[in-house]
């Protein structure tokens, strides 16, 4: 799908378009959404961090609520966050319309504290990235070692805490 940016608007709750909604589990999103990797990495050239805010911004006005990114997606995966970043700049002013996706990994020697410190650790610095206050979808991004029973006991916590409003599993075997 190819959005043509039209810069010369601001991102408002008026949408040019409506589409079709579908259920994720308890998560009611747009038919189509919109995987946000390759404005950090992935797929050739990184485009300008401008062009990539106001391309998830036309992508909303053009009915699109459902959004996907992870804490991993940076240029070359060598940094933490490049691509929240983005997505929480282009959909602050709009983010209780839109369904938030974003992913952790954990590895098994993070977790000192106990699992449930650690993930909620990766999720408050995921929030602030994405500015707010509250993540729809969280996935454990690959097991790296870790059972995914404590995950899944942690990630319960977060959802009761109001935190994050549902949870799953991203390139698991």
């Amino acid at each position: 799908m190819l959005f043509i940016i039209k810069a010369d608007r601001e991102i408002t709750d008026e949408r040019d378009e409506m589409m079709k909604t579908r259920n994720l589990g308890s998560l009611t999103v747009s038919e189509v959404g919109m995987g946000c990797m390759a404005f950090s990495h992935g797929y050739g050239k990184i485009p300008p961090e401008e062009y990539s805010v106001q391309a998830i911004q036309n992508a909303y006005r053009h009915g699109c609520t459902f959004f996907d990114t992870a804490e991993i997606y940076s240029p070359g995966l060598t940094g933490i966050g490049h691509n929240e970043r983005i997505v929480g700049k282009a959909l602050k002013e709009v983010r209780e319309k839109v369904v938030l996706g974003t992913k952790l990994f954990l590895d098994r020697s993070e977790v000192r504290g106990g699992v449930y410190l650690a993930i909620r650790q990766h999720l408050e610095d995921s929030m602030a990235r994405l500015q707010t206050d509250w993540v729809d979808l969280y996935y454990l991004h690959r097991t790296g070692n870790v059972p995914v029973e404590e995950v899944a006991e942690a990630m319960g916590r977060l959802i009761d805490e109001g935190l994050i409003r549902g949870w799953g599993l991203s390139q698991v075997n």
